[in-house]
């Protein structure tokens, strides 16, 4: 569980550069179901994990900040369709 955790948290900081950047990958429909899969298999993880409180934290932490992140590009984009 613990290579899972290593490979999430990595996946979450790449998925973070790429809404920095405003990547295509990341907002195309395939990247939005790849996105949406990290966040629960992060919920999973840290459910499931008998790791120490740290790493739990810290997949926590990562797998909430993935749904801020989700959350804010939502708005974003209803706020952009909504102009005339």
């Amino acid at each position: 569980m613990k290579g899972l955790t290593v490979f999430l948290m990595f996946f979450h900081i790449l998925i973070t550069v790429f809404w920095l950047a405003n990547s295509s990958y990341l907002f195309s429909l395939w990247g939005v179901f790849v996105w949406l899969t990290s966040i629960v298999l992060g919920f999973v993880a840290y459910k499931q994990m008998k790791e120490p409180v740290i790493v739990k934290t810290l997949i926590l932490i990562s797998s909430a900040f993935m749904v801020f992140l989700l959350i804010i590009s939502g708005l974003i984009l209803w706020a952009v369709t909504s102009m005339a």
